[in-house]
């Protein structure tokens, strides 16, 4: 659908109450597209699950997606499979797991994520009482990286 249609999609999801799970795994969204769709979820408060596997979003968009879960009381799990997210998108995402708690399940597997990203996820789980699943199978986390976790 790109990041057209998921502009498109995001604007319904401003009045949408009903839908609750958004499966958009592989559609090309791009950074673009999870703009639009993290701008949706800082009003929408009926989605609860989020697929966005395969959609080519780097650090910009998993910062989109930080600053909207700051706001979101209902997205329970994520899932950004697959992407481009490196250290600074994860470095965004730990910095809200600190204060969100309403994320119990995130996946950021296959991405690019290495010893730092990894470091600042654990941080974050320090503090975080809601996460109870993370996955970071696939990334470049080495054994520093393995230590912190």
């Amino acid at each position: 659908i790109g990041d057209e249609g998921a502009r498109q999609l995001a604007e319904a999801l401003k009045i949408n109450s009903s839908v609750t799970n958004i499966n958009l795994w592989s559609n090309t969204l791009g950074d673009r597209g999870a703009r639009h769709l993290a701008e949706a979820l800082k009003i929408n408060s009926s989605v609860t699950a989020m697929n966005l596997g395969m959609n080519g979003i780097s650090d910009e968009g998993a910062q989109h997606f930080a600053e909207a879960l700051k706001v979101n009381s209902s997205v329970a799990a994520i899932d950004l499979f697959h992407n481009t997210i490196g250290d600074e998108g994860a470095r965004q995402l730990a910095e809200v797991l600190k204060s969100n708690s309403s994320v119990t399940n995130i996946n950021i597997s296959s991405n690019v994520i290495g010893d730092d990203g990894a470091q600042y996820l654990a941080e974050a789980l320090k503090t975080n009482t809601s996460v109870t699943t993370i996955n970071l199978d696939y990334n470049s986390i080495g054994t520093e990286g393995a230590r912190h976790l």
